[in-house]
């Protein structure tokens, strides 16, 4: 497999690269989304382990939307049904993606866990089970500081799971094996995600804060003008989403279905 390193300004495509994608399937994506959403919510409601179902499915449902995006830029329609694309290869891969939500929910319980060293578990009630903590807790300050160290403790986490889909469904890797790539080329890479993380930060960060001002200019109350901005934070998400893909294309080129397709069907003569 070959890997590659690349300027920092080519995180800046990637965010281009999902923007572009979007624009061209926008109501294929949305549909998407929506049922995910949908899905992951209704298996949320069940009783003790519902607050763990969307971590468990997270890498599942992110090797979906890689696959959306690749679609997308080969001129092909995008289902809802690609999001459970992962779960079609071999039985192997599916153990191997099957491990990876079952570390990832771990890791992030562990992140959490962590926090809760500062606010006694608050973070960790609020995320996993929906649990308001105390007026007086959130105005201590504890809630923001468990955040923050929540924040950095997950950013290792990120690295290592942000290729880990692709490397053991593509590229038939061991879910460690896969881990330990990941964070290698997020690593080789650093400056690059660092201007990819940034740009997206000041797009969610300002874009919905410039189209409520705007639409206060306009004479919107402040409830219509809040309402106007969650459409278009909901595209700035969506195309976040889908240029998840544009790094994999970028930094693991020899990568995508097709390739698992191939390896999966080859015939002993066929290695010959």
């Amino acid at each position: 497999m070959q890997l590659r390193t690349v300027p920092a300004r080519e995180g800046l495509s990637w965010v281009k690269m999902g923007f572009i994608w979007l624009l061209r399937q926008p109501w294929g994506v949305l549909l998407m989304m929506g049922s995910y959403i949908l899905t992951v919510g209704l298996f949320s409601m069940l009783p003790v382990l519902g607050g763990l179902i969307p971590l468990l499915v997270v890498q599942i449902a992110t090797l979906g939307f890689m696959i959306a995006s690749r679609k997308i830029m080969m001129g092909e329609t995008v289902w809802p049904t690609v999001l459970l694309a992962g779960l079609r290869a071999g039985r192997q891969r599916v153990r191997a993606l099957l491990t990876l939500g079952v570390l990832y929910t771990a890791a992030v319980v562990g992140v959490l866990a962590l926090a809760s060293w500062v606010d006694g578990g608050a973070l960790l009630r609020l995320l996993l089970f929906g649990t308001m903590p105390s007026a007086a807790l959130a105005k201590s300050g504890d809630l923001r500081s468990a955040a923050l160290l929540a924040t950095l403790a997950y950013v290792p986490v990120s690295m290592a799971f942000w290729f880990a889909p692709p490397l053991v469904s593509w590229s038939g890797m061991g879910p460690w094996q896969a881990l330990f790539t990941s964070f290698v080329i997020v690593l080789g890479n650093l400056r690059a995600f660092i201007l990819y993380t940034v740009q997206w930060f000041l797009l969610f960060s300002t874009v919905p804060i410039v189209i409520v001002l705007l639409a206060q200019l306009a004479g919107a109350s402040a409830e219509a003008a809040t309402l106007l901005s969650l459409p278009v934070a909901l595209f700035l998400f969506l195309a976040f989403i889908l240029s998840f893909y544009a790094s994999v294309r970028s930094l693991i080129p020899d990568a995508g279905p097709d390739v698992a397709v191939l390896s999966k069907n080859r015939t002993p003569s066929d290695a010959n």
